[in-house]
């Protein structure tokens, strides 16, 4: 395999710094000092015409009087200064380029989207790839190297951290340097003019120094790339992500902050579920996730067993695994009558497996032996609160040895201070990740679930419905030609009933009537008892203005209703275009449930399929899912099971279980749309 196009960025033989100075706390003398306080084993070239000299060795003038050739090149200058640069380092032969300056596009005035222009003209020209602008930098532990302008560095590891956030780097490296975490590779990525999350999870997929990626996202400038490098290094390794911006005051900053495109959360979240990848919620949870997955543990499901020796504690888990849609396992016979010939008589017979507060380490290790060896279970969390009998470490040991003898997860939560730190070094010593928190231990098992799950959803590729007809695009092609030629955003219901009969799904039919007697005669026509519904390109929710009449059973209430439906909706919305109104069946069946499938189109991923609960609470109830399209049954049922309509589509109480097939088959179609 030849060199990556990023080699020159992630592995360069030497660097040259542009705007390199002694002024205390400058960028441009941060990032000297950083890079000469490192252990790189290449020379480090200043450039500044001021200095003859700076830290004890030659500073250039420009790039020119080096007579040496230079991979990379860190720029420190003022923003106007950078575009000459790059063309002197793209003559110079320098294949990539850390601009830290700042004041190009992020300030969205005209000056500063120019001179990024202009920067990005002579980086193609010459094929220098730009990390930055106004980025912090990028450190390679490994190599020595700190080519950035940050107080902190970071340890040698195998976790590679890219941040839309320069801040965030800074606090992250802080955090991570008081718990021993180390990186292969930490990068700023800043206003991503050119290198982007797309081109660095190209190179960190293939990287032999990575073994999980780590990123934070505030919004993409490509969507289309971000996705194809996150499925490829998916595919490769645990990649753990934090979306800023989830709610709309966050994704309005996001965007004044990074200039990049911020989407809606949930079709964010689907999209990040469909590449393979576990999102994070904080900044612990991220390191968390990113060391259950890195311990290499796999998990087939989501149930869980718990084994305490303090009730209260068995209590807190269970509560946080099921606000995580995790299953408390249950436990097989075999298991029970295993746990009856080890456990005292008073155990808890029941998960969580309650050992009592004078559990011995045998006891430990006798339970957890019980439960791993149960197929109903996926994996075991298991926790100690130091008490008067307890033996913290030997009953560390005991989990030791019994968590050998299973490829299953074992969890660890010894709770506590000073009692228990030999124990959680023994454990760590021997890859169980150990936790200080129930809830920090159950939120870990949940990575691993949420990542098997999403492992399966990467490797979905769904191919062609199978049908006895080909659908009618151009008829469907046609209806909307025919609406734009009008200068219309919107199609009225018998265009959209007639675009979607042209794919196959199923519609009540529908008439349109421009008077009280052609009311009369459509509803004739389909048979009572009927809906009536205001027709007006300029109403979209008609219930809010009095424009939907229901269960209409008979010929005089179709005129009288005709007559009020146009009153109500001239006197609430005088300036609506008014085109009658149109009439349908009335569903009579005992056992509807009311449900929303649709299409949002996203303004970084395109059209999403949405599924959820319909009707005319849809906006206040907000149970809505949704999902990248194509689907196939798989991914269907993973969207319908997002829900909490979806436990109403199950048999209860008097009503059968709903027609899942029927609802499927519309997804599926509405997504071939």
């Amino acid at each position: 395999m030849g060199p990556h196009y990023l080699d020159q960025l992630f592995t360069p033989k030497s660097i040259a710094v542009f705007g390199a100075s002694e002024r205390p706390n400058s960028v441009g003398a941060l990032a000297l000092q950083n890079l000469l306080e490192g252990e790189f084993s290449g020379p480090v070239y200043p450039i500044n015409p001021a200095h003859e000299e700076l830290h004890g060795q030659r500073c250039y003038a420009g790039i020119d009087d080096i007579q040496h050739p230079v991979d990379l090149a860190v720029v420190a200058t003022p923003a106007p200064t950078v575009p000459e640069i790059i063309r002197q380092c793209g003559e110079h032969g320098v294949g990539a380029a850390v601009v830290l300056s700042a004041g190009f596009g992020e300030g969205g005035d005209g000056a500063g989207s120019r001179l990024q222009g202009a920067m990005l003209e002579e980086a193609r020209r010459y094929g220098v790839r730009i990390l930055g602008p106004n980025c912090l930098g990028l450190i390679r532990p490994r190599l020595g190297i700190n080519a950035t302008f940050s107080n902190n560095s970071a340890q040698r590891g195998s976790l590679a951290l890219v941040s839309q956030s320069g801040a965030l780097c800074t606090a992250i490296l802080d955090w991570a340097q008081t718990r021993n975490v180390g990186f292969s590779a930490v990068v700023s990525l800043g206003d991503a003019a050119d290198v982007d999350f797309g081109d660095l999870l190209d190179f960190l997929a293939l990287d032999p120094d990575t073994d999980g990626i780590l990123l934070y996202v505030e919004g993409l400038q490509s969507a289309r790339r971000f996705m194809s490098g996150l499925r490829t290094a998916a595919r490769l390794k645990p990649v753990v992500v934090i979306k800023a911006g989830r709610h709309a005051e966050g994704s309005r900053a996001a965007m004044s902050h990074t200039g990049a495109m911020v989407g809606g959360d949930d079709v964010f979240d689907a999209a990040l579920q469909r590449a393979g990848v576990v999102r994070a919620m904080t900044i612990g949870q991220m390191f968390a996730a990113a060391q259950v997955l890195a311990s290499r543990h796999r998990v087939q499901g989501r149930r869980l067993a718990i084994v305490t020796n303090g009730g209260g504690p068995g209590v807190m888990a269970t509560d946080r695994a099921v606000d995580l849609g995790l299953t408390v396992a249950e436990l097989s016979k075999v298991t029970m009558e295993r746990m009856d010939q080890v456990l005292p008589r008073q155990w808890s017979h029941a998960n969580p497996v309650d050992i009592l507060g004078d559990a011995p380490p045998e006891r430990y290790g006798a339970a957890v032996t019980a439960c791993v060896a149960d197929p109903g279970v996926d994996g075991v969390l298991v926790m100690l609160t130091p008490q008067a009998m307890t033996r913290p470490t030997e009953a560390a040991q005991a989990v030791v040895e019994a968590a050998k003898q299973t490829d299953k997860p074992v969890l660890t939560c010894w709770m506590g201070g000073g009692q228990v730190e030999q124990a959680r070094e023994l454990m760590a010593g021997h890859n169980l990740p150990p936790f200080t928190s129930p809830e920090a231990s159950v939120e870990a098992f949940s990575y691993l679930a949420s990542y098997h799950f999403n492992q399966q959803l990467l490797m979905q590729t769904p191919g062609p419905l199978a049908r006895h007809s080909e659908p009618d695009v151009e008829g469907a092609r046609l209806i909307i030609e025919g609406a734009l030629s009008e200068h219309r955003t919107l199609l009225s219901a018998t265009e959209t009933r007639a675009l979607l009969r042209a794919f196959d799904i199923a519609v009540s039919p529908v008439l349109e009537a421009h008077s009280a007697n052609e009311a009369l005669i459509a509803a004739e026509t389909i048979g009572f008892p009927v809906a009536m519904k205001i027709n007006s390109p300029d109403v979209t929710h008609k219930s809010d203005v009095g424009g939907i009449r229901l269960n209409i059973s008979n010929a005089q209430a179709v005129r009288g209703a005709y007559n009020e439906l146009i009153d109500a909706v001239v006197k609430q919305r005088p300036e609506a275009r008014i085109n009658g109104v149109t009439i349908e069946k009335m569903y009579t069946g005992a056992y509807g449930r009311e449900l929303l499938v649709g299409v949002v189109r996203d303004p970084v991923f395109g059209p999403a399929i949405s599924f959820g609960a319909g009707g005319t609470a849809v906006e206040i109830v907000r149970d809505r899912a949704v999902a990248q399209p194509p689907l196939n049954s798989f991914l269907a049922d993973s969207l319908i099971g997002k829900t909490r309509m979806s436990k109403m589509l199950k048999a209860f109480r008097n009503m059968p279980t709903a027609d899942l097939g029927a609802i499927k088959e519309v997804l599926r179609r509405v997504s071939e749309i």
